[in-house]
């Protein structure tokens, strides 16, 4: 059975380049490239949000929680995952349609808000909300990238409504992760500095 492992908050790396926040009172440091050598999935970890690991036969999981939360009791995550394969995929529009087809919720609403070529990978963006018949609400913002190698899905995932900062923060943080490539000739798949990411939790 998988388990969760607490990581450090370190600077790790398991075919996905996470560059630790710097917060508190760190002097500004120069952007730097992503030290990379292959398919990379290039995100930053929001400041004090620890990240927890697990992995399967098909994926790995890489779950952050805020600090005070854990993967057995949390009120919002960010979660990436990162598929050995393609799976078959060849756009992203198929993993969006994948995803959000049938649904176990009382209430169920879908909104496609992007999807476009980025940095030569086929991309798509959703917001999904879910009500199920408890009560209980999701909300999910979810970008899925179709590498040559694998398959990336990052959810940003809320058990409570958001508002539009929310909205837009979260946004803006999704729009900052990307897929690059090194290897590949012609700087089809260019790395670049990741973008700073978004602090703490929900007041």
């Amino acid at each position: 059975m998988a388990r969760f492992i607490l990581f450090l908050p370190l600077l790790f790396t398991l075919q996905t380049a996470i560059a630790q926040g710097m917060g508190g009172m760190a002097a500004p440091r120069e952007a730097q490239l992503p030290d990379v050598d292959k398919e990379t999935l290039i995100l930053q970890q929001p400041s004090k949000w620890y990240p927890y690991h697990r992995t399967t036969d098909a994926k790995v999981d890489t779950f952050m929680f805020p600090t005070g939360q854990e993967p057995q009791d949390w009120e919002e995550a960010l979660q990436t995952e990162r598929f050995l394969t393609t799976l078959g995929v060849t756009s992203a529009r198929q993993v969006y349609e994948f995803r959000t087809q049938g649904s176990s919720c009382a209430e169920h609403s879908v909104r496609l808000t992007k999807e476009a070529q980025e940095n030569g990978y086929s991309m798509a963006q959703w917001m999904e909300n879910c009500t199920r018949a408890d009560g209980a609400e999701l909300v999910t913002m979810v970008k899925t990238i179709v590498g040559n190698e694998q398959l990336y899905v990052i959810n940003k995932i809320w058990k409570y409504s958001i508002n539009d900062s929310e909205i837009e923060e979260w946004g803006r943080y999704l729009d900052s992760v990307y897929v690059c490539d090194p290897t590949i000739e012609g700087n089809a798949h260019p790395c670049r500095p990741p973008n700073g990411p978004p602090g703490g939790a929900r007041p």
